[in-house]
């Protein structure tokens, strides 16, 4: 575990070396995470900003229209889109793509591939859990899908440093941020901070990626909690990134949690896996591997 303060002292505009080559966020998915601080975006404003790239516009369309969502009618426009299933929600679909997007090469290998199909699984987590916690689910959906991006990012820059990393981690246990930090210079949490930092990323979500590997604190189910919970629950359900040195116990995890909560989450491990597969695989297949 992380300890309660951040061991990361670099400013913002001080890159770490490990970082000197990452290439920059697609473009219309980094105005669309500013548009995440933004609580008075309007539905034309966000539909503009998705339509300037029409691959990016197609994909989203795509996303919106398949069986994860379910809608009644088929959505032809992000206009319409943004009015049938809400600004926050085309959001996390605008993000889901961006990210996506941005680890095309990483995905070829399957290491790397895990690492996405957790902050997916811990997407979709944290929107079930805060929905059973009365807590907002779309913030709570990006929030998962972002609490990892410190470890995507390395994923990018170095992939078979990274995919070495996670191998190692699968013949035996092994402290991955402290192996981080000896390969990297720093380790996936303060990664994490250091791109919220310059992706200009909403300070609710870059305490996310900061402190996802902190301990819960005892009695607490805010923001932060549900989502180091998810995560939690996405390695408990066959969702790891890396195989953690202690296996993570599912009903202990969800001691965590108030009894409201419970009575409204899904407290069947295998059904809760099925769950998080249906959906990563429903993604899969409506978004076409980018070449």
């Amino acid at each position: 575990m992380r300890d309660e303060e951040s061991t990361l002292t670099l400013g913002p505009s001080a890159k770490p070396w490990a970082l000197i080559n990452l290439p920059p966020f697609p473009t219309v998915a980094a105005r669309v995470m500013q548009l995440l601080a933004v609580d008075t975006t309007g539905l034309k404003e966000l539909a503009d900003v998705i339509r300037a790239d029409v691959a990016f516009s197609s994909e989203i369309l795509t996303l919106a229209n398949c069986a994860l969502f379910a809608t009644r009618t088929e959505i032809t426009t992000i206009l319409q889109a943004a009015a049938l299933l809400g600004l926050n929600r085309v959001k996390g679909i605008a993000m889901t793509i961006g990210l996506r997007s941005y680890l095309t090469d990483s995905l070829k290998m399957p290491a790397l591939l895990a690492c996405w199909r957790h902050s997916l699984a811990c997407a979709i987590v944290s929107e079930d859990l805060a929905s059973a916690c009365r807590m907002e689910r779309d913030a709570a959906y990006l929030a998962g899908l972002l609490h990892d991006i410190g470890r995507l990012g390395l994923s990018v820059v170095e992939p078979l440093a990274y995919a070495e990393l996670i191998h190692e981690a699968d013949e035996g246990p092994v402290d991955v941020p402290a192996r981080e930090r000896e390969l990297f210079g720093l380790d996936h949490c303060e990664a994490g901070k250091w791109l919220a930092q310059q992706w200009k990323i909403p300070a609710r979500f870059a305490e996310v990626a900061e402190r996802h590997h902190q301990p819960v604190r005892p009695g607490k189910v805010d923001f932060l909690a549900i989502v180091q919970l998810s995560c939690q629950l996405a390695d408990a359900v066959g969702f790891a990134a890396v195989r953690p040195a202690r296996a993570p116990n599912f009903k202990e995890i969800l001691g965590h949690l108030p009894q409201t909560a419970l009575q409204r989450f899904d407290t069947d491990r295998d059904s809760l896996a099925l769950k998080v597969a249906t959906k990563i695989n429903l993604i899969d297949i409506s978004l076409p591997e980018r070449q």
